[in-house]
This record gives structure tokens, sequence and C-alpha cells, in this order.
């Protein structure tokens, strides 16, 4: 309850000043224990929590704020993409330009939204610019008091750790605007190096949250989604928000995917496979596309003269229909020159390659079934990554969390995982390839 004073002050004040001190108050009521910047002298704010939990609502209000309270400053957006960072952390529900609205701010008058350039700029001469994570060197040069690093266990190098000209190294040597320039870190944790590193780091504080503390404010439809994964794996890392460690029974670990991460991969590939998992129900569609090396592999390693297979893309996704995730598999067929696409037909039946060869007429497509048991059907996979012959051209958070948290206990279905596991079994000797070039039939990945 306000004091006299208060209550008068409030009466008379301009109204811009009212709706904003309103908003505060009702941030303040309504924000959750973990959303609270702590205490004490830290560098980074890491909020591990889980998906819905409140984490952009959180990194925009940080955002505006700092801003209006502080002129002339340079404050970074950067998400794992730069359409996240529009998307989402702008233009989000719960992001930088709701916030705004909300405080009753107007575009062109209190403030500029350059779209094109995903850019804020309010009348104090405070700026917001966003950034993409693929992109490290675009943070080489830019200088920063504050920034905002969103979904931090996505962003494409975090598996490198904090190493020089990685995303993250290039932010933090060009915040140093300012007696003390701090950024704060929202993200749905993973092992990703990056992330250890930092939750071993003393000026970095850590505060957790999850799914069922923002339920209310969650549409049903999304809550029903997340929350069937509740009491598994998976759920406990994106609804708790929690970082795991080794999943006893499951085939992968973070060692076997860290080992298999390359940076290139050979442009004369000897096939290249789409896996796809269409959909049973209200769940993603798996869309992994795979390689496989002529001979020679461009990592080095001892067994590099046997051809190796390359995780190369993860378009899996939450498709609306039939026809989003086969023009997903087929664009992914295109991009990367495909050979065949391998769907499992379990559920789906005729109708799978029907809704294929109804996007693209005549594209190369086999129907698998699933006969045995998914973990049975990885096994063989998992057992070329232990022989270092599988590699990911590049980090693939979403997939990589099946990976290593999916056991024969769970009750929910790894669809990326299957998508994998179908691709790289048809570019292997039991999937019963047809190299496109001249191989060498006794290295155990031909025939």
């Amino acid at each position: 309850m306000l004091s006299d004073a208060a209550q008068t002050l409030l009466e008379h004040a301009p109204p811009e000043a009212k709706r904003r001190w309103l908003h505060q108050v009702n941030w303040a009521n309504s924000r959750h224990k973990f959303q609270w910047p702590p205490a004490g002298d830290w560098d980074g704010w890491m909020m591990q929590a889980g998906r819905g939990a409140g984490k952009t609502r959180t990194g925009a209000e940080d955002a505006v704020a700092y801003c209006l309270d502080n002129p002339n400053i340079r404050y970074a957006i950067i998400a794992p993409t730069i359409s996240d960072a529009r998307d989402i952390c702008i233009e989000g529900e719960s992001g930088v330009l709701f916030v705004l609205s909300d405080m009753g701010l107007v575009q062109d008058e209190d403030y500029t939204y350059n779209r094109s350039l995903s850019q804020i700029v309010f009348e104090s001469g405070s700026r917001i610019d966003t950034y993409s994570a693929e992109k490290a060197s675009g943070l080489r040069g830019p200088n920063h008091h504050r920034a905002w690093c969103d979904e931090l266990a996505s962003w494409k190098d975090a598996h490198k750790g904090n190493r020089l000209n990685t995303t993250y190294n290039n932010l933090m040597l060009g915040l140093r605007l300012g007696d003390h320039p701090r950024h704060i870190i929202t993200t749905t944790p993973r092992r990703a190096q990056l992330i250890r590193e930092l939750v071993a780091d003393p000026k970095v504080t850590i505060t957790r949250g999850s799914t069922h503390d923002n339920l209310d404010n969650l549409s049903p439809v999304f809550a029903d989604q997340i929350l069937r994964y509740e009491g598994t794996m998976i759920g406990r890392q994106e609804i708790e928000g929690e970082l795991l460690d080794e999943v006893e029974g499951a085939l992968w670990n973070r060692e076997m995917i860290e080992a298999a991460y390359i940076d290139t991969y050979p442009e004369d590939l000897a096939r290249v496979v789409v896996g796809v998992d269409p959909p049973g129900g209200a769940t993603e569609a798996g869309v992994v596309t795979a390689g496989l090396t002529k001979g020679a592999c461009v990592c080095d390693h001892p067994r590099e003269l046997l051809p190796h297979l390359f995780i190369l893309a993860d378009d899996s996704l939450q498709p609306s229909g039939p026809d989003q995730w086969a023009r997903a598999a087929v664009n992914a067929f295109d991009m990367w020159d495909g050979d065949r696409i391998a769907a499992e037909v379990n559920f789906g039946g005729d109708m799978v390659g029907h809704v294929l060869r109804g996007i693209r007429s005549g594209i190369s497509y086999k129907s698998v079934r699933a006969s045995r048991g998914k973990i049975i059907r990885a096994e063989p996979v998992a057992a070329l990554y232990e022989q270092n012959r599988v590699h990911h051209y590049g980090a693939f958070p979403k997939l990589e969390d099946e990976m290593t948290t999916y056991t024969v206990e769970e009750n929910w279905s790894p669809n990326r995982l299957d998508a994998m596991v179908w691709a790289v079994t048809d570019l292997s000797p039991w999937g019963k390839q047809r190299p496109r070039g001249r191989m060498d039939l006794t290295s155990g990945l031909g025939n």
C-alpha cells in the first residue's frame, strides 16, 4: 500500500511517468524469485530455467530499464540467430517492444525502431543493437555497457567454450564501457562446454526457475505439449531447467558428442540422405541430414582413411500439417544435394510417400519401418560414434539433448534422434546404400 506522500506524487506525476511507475510496480509484484537480479558484485547473471518460465520477459525488462535509466548506453542483445533476436527478444509477446508499450512509450515519439537492423534508439541516446551468435565476427568491433545473451546453450559455437574468436569471447572483449559492464544470460541449460565453464565461474551468479512457475501465463496448448515430458530426463532439462549430468542407460554421452564436433566437411561426399521421422500426434517432426565421405576424412584421426559420416543439418520442426514437414525435408534434400529421403512409415503408411511426392514428384524416397525398439536401432549408430567415425558439422543442441538423455525407460519419442538414425543407417552397410562413386568396400561403410 502506498504512503500518503507517494500517493500524492503519483497523482500529480505526468501520465508517461505514472504509466512507467505502474509497470514497474506490476513487474516487481509478479516476477518470480529467479527473475530478480542477484545481490552482490557479479559480472554475469545466468538464469537457468525451463521453457516458458519467463526468461525472455526478464531479459527484455532489463534491456528497457537499463536504457531508460542511463543515457547514451550501448546495449547488446545476442540470440542464436538474428531472426531469434528480432522475432523473440524484440518483437515477441514478452519482448522489448511489449515492455515499451506496457510502459506507455510510443514508437517514433519516445524511441525509434529500425526493423531491418533490429535496432532501437531512445531519446536519451541509448541504443539496443541485436546480433546473431552464428557470426562471431560480428562482435569483434562493437563495444557495449551491458548485454543480454539469450539461449546461450544453443549458440552455434557454445560447444567450444570461451575460446578466442567465439561469439561469447568476442562479446566479453567488447563489454568494457561504463564503470561496471555486466551481462545477463537467459537459457535452458544444456551441457555445452561454455555452460559448464560459466557454471564454474565465480563471477557468474546463477538463478533457476521452472516452467511450473509461469503456467498461469502460458497458453494451454503449449503447457500441454511441454508437460507431457514431465517425469523424464528431457523434462528435467526443458521444464525444470536442470543441468543434467550423464544419463545412465543413454547410448551417447557429452564426451562422445564433443569429440564429434568439426568445423568443415568434405565437399565431394559419396552420398547424402535426409532422415525423416514424421510426427505421431502433437510431436515434432524429425528432419536430419547426413552425408558419407568417399574415403579419406577431413578430420585428424588415426582412422581418417576410412569413410566417415557427417551430421550436416537438423531441420526438425513442430509442423502445423504434413505439407510443412515434407517441405522441410525436400528443402534439406535440395540444400545438401541429397540422394535420398528415408522416412519412417510406422504411423503414416503410404501417406508419407504421397505427401513427399506431392511436394516434389519423382524425388528419391525410401520408406523405412521400425520393427525393433529405438535403442536397438540406434546401437550400431552409437558404435560408429565410439569409433570416431561420425562427426557433427557444428552443434545441434536439441538433437544432442535427445541423444544424451533418451533411454529405454523413457516414455517420450525422440523424433530428431530417430531421423538421425534413419539417415545414418541408410548410409551404412546395413542400409544397403548405392554410393555415387567408387569406395573401398572393405572399409566397413560400403557394399
